[in-house]
């Protein structure tokens, strides 16, 4: 997996994520921003994210064994409020981890642990409507469905976890 630059100064729902993220660091391993839909040349879709270098580059973000985990979000909608009031976006986050690499000492099933402590993070940052699934979590992207049963399988895990966040514009 590659580290992506983080913005220098990110604005709107950008912003947001990069918060967030910055409280994730110990929950997760690489972080990722918003994700685009990439395509490759059979037309399979997959998550891409820019590298933030200057270049054109962007990096498909795919299930890796050798990393313990990755996240990256994907942008939902934005309601702009009246009166100046801000705005709220709805944003979910994508988990992917291996349970083996995450925490080694737990022999068991350990994902709800780790849906609760990403959760709290959120709902200690003021996101509302929080839910969580495991359910599809990659459906989005046909890529995946390739090797849906390795990608998911143990010690391997996933789920999304939706919220809304609200912000200001500037």
């Amino acid at each position: 997996m590659r580290t992506i630059t983080t913005f220098t100064d990110p604005k709107m729902q950008d912003a947001v994520v990069q918060a967030l993220n910055a409280l994730l660091t110990d929950e997760v391993e690489y972080l990722y921003g918003i994700v685009h839909t990439g395509y490759d040349e059979e037309n399979n879709s997959y998550p891409s994210v820019y590298y933030n270098d200057g270049s054109r580059k962007n990096v498909m973000i795919f299930p890796d064994n050798k990393v313990k985990s990755f996240g990256f979000w994907e942008f939902e909608d934005a309601d702009i409020l009246d009166d100046d009031e801000g705005i709220v976006y709805s944003l979910t986050f994508v988990y992917w981890g291996n349970l083996e690499r995450t925490n080694g000492s737990k022999n068991y099933d350990h994902t709800s642990e780790i849906e609760q402590a990403i959760a709290q993070i959120f709902i200690n940052y003021g996101a509302t409507n929080v839910s969580y699934t495991q359910d599809d979590v990659f459906g989005g992207y046909s890529k995946y469905q390739e090797n849906k049963k390795q990608t998911l399988m143990r010690p391997n895990t996933g789920f999304k976890i939706g919220i809304d966040i609200h912000s200001f514009i500037c």
